[in-house]
């Protein structure tokens, strides 16, 4: 007996990635924010400093991923026309989240104050979901 596949349209799985991005890039920022304390000048600029480096790392990294991943997606099997709802992410992207997942337990888990974490989780939740446009465009595109 066969398993059935979940099988979806490329456009699914694009749109798949955009939600997934945004959302978890949203859940981090969040996240972020809730963690400074009081707002102040000192908050407002390590707030900043984070939607600052999660924009270059979005704009110059995150986004040149998501745009691999279009392509990849694009790619897949050209023979089928529904492809797995799991391939929205490469094999190996799964084996970075997972890590990714793990260095956030570590993170929030160590002597780092609150506030240097919320710089973090603003920096990377922001980055994702600046790279979250690409999938975006890409689904409204077609």
């Amino acid at each position: 007996m066969r398993i059935p596949e979940p099988a979806v349209s490329r456009r699914t799985l694009i749109l798949s990635a955009a939600i997934t991005w945004g959302l978890v890039g949203a859940f981090l920022s969040l996240r972020g924010i809730f963690w400074f304390k009081t707002p102040s000048p000192a908050v407002l600029g390590l707030a900043l400093l984070g939607l600052g480096i999660g924009f270059i790392k979005g704009r110059f990294i995150f986004s040149g991923l998501a745009r691999r991943n279009i392509r990849r997606i694009r790619d897949l099997s050209p023979h089928k026309e529904k492809i797995c709802l799991f391939a929205f992410q490469a094999i190996q992207s799964y084996v970075i989240i997972i890590g990714m997942m793990a260095l956030g337990m570590i993170l929030r888990h160590s002597s780092l104050s609150r506030a240097d974490l919320a710089v973090i989780y603003l920096a990377i939740g922001s980055a994702l979901i600046y790279a979250s446009f690409q999938y975006w465009r890409a689904v409204l595109s077609h």
